[in-house]
Parts: C-alpha cells; sequence; structure tokens
C-alpha cells in the first residue's frame, strides 16, 4: 500500500520513530551505578530494570554464586513482567473503541495533511507563514 502522506508529515513521523528508537536503545544501555554506604557493594542497572554489573567487596565463591542467582532470577521475573504488560497492551489496542480512536486519528492527519488551511488574508500555502503561524507560537496563540 502506498505511502500517500505529504514529505513533511512523513519526515516529522520518521523524526520521532528515529527518536523513539533511541530513547528505547537508551533505556536499555545506559546504565547507573550504586554503591552502598560502607562501598562494599556496588551495582551497574540501566533505566530498563536490568542488572548490567555487580561487585561484592571480599565476598566468597558462595556469596556470588548466591547474588549471580539472584540477579538471573531477577531478570527472568523483569521479562515475564514485560510480556505480560505486552498482553495487556494488545489487548487494549484491539478493543473497538480504541481501533475506532486510532483510525479516526488517521482519518483526520489524512484529511489534513492533504489540503493546507487556508487563512482569510492568504489563501495560497506559504512555508513560512505557516512556520511562523503555527509552530513558532502556542496552539493558543495561533486559534
Amino acid at each position: 500500500m502506498a505511502d500517500h502522506r505529504p514529505v513533511r508529515h512523513r519526515s516529522l513521523l520518521d523524526a520521532v520513530a528515529d527518536d523513539t528508537e533511541r530513547l528505547q536503545a537508551a533505556i536499555q544501555t545506559r546504565t547507573a551505578t550504586a554503591t552502598s554506604a560502607d562501598g562494599r557493594v556496588t551495582v551497574a542497572v540501566s533505566a530498563d530494570g536490568t542488572v548490567h554489573d555487580w561487585h561484592i567487596a571480599d565476598a566468597d565463591a558462595h556469596t556470588n554464586r548466591l547474588v549471580a542467582s539472584l540477579v538471573e532470577l531477577i531478570g527472568q521475573a523483569h521479562i515475564t513482567a514485560q510480556q505480560a504488560i505486552r498482553t495487556e497492551l494488545d489487548t487494549i489496542s484491539e478493543r473497538e473503541d480504541v481501533r475506532a480512536a486510532t483510525d479516526a486519528a488517521r482519518d483526520a492527519l489524512a484529511r489534513t495533511a492533504t489540503a493546507p488551511p487556508s487563512t482569510a488574508r492568504d489563501v495560497t500555502w506559504d512555508d513560512e507563514a505557516y512556520d511562523y503561524e503555527f509552530r513558532r507560537k502556542s496552539r493558543i496563540a495561533a486559534d
């Protein structure tokens, strides 16, 4: 199916998609490190809750295995929780009222994307005027 959105809207949507992908990658990979007050325990965790590294000063082999098991179990539980949320989101997106609202929004975007708004002072499309009138002013001020 051909994409009938004007180039301006397509590039804006592409930019939003790219930003979303970068944000998702950052959530999974950007880590922060925390250390206990006594300095004996350190962990590095990403924004999605994944433990990327941990260290316990002077820990014996048993303690290291125990902590490794805990971190693995936390990871498994995290994945299960994410899958449950995805299932809920899929259920919501399949609801008729949500689908109708999504379709209506797409239809409205398609209608406004094909014809620029006309104004009393100028019925021709003027990118500079559009930028000034609608992008640089607040929505309230532009109306």
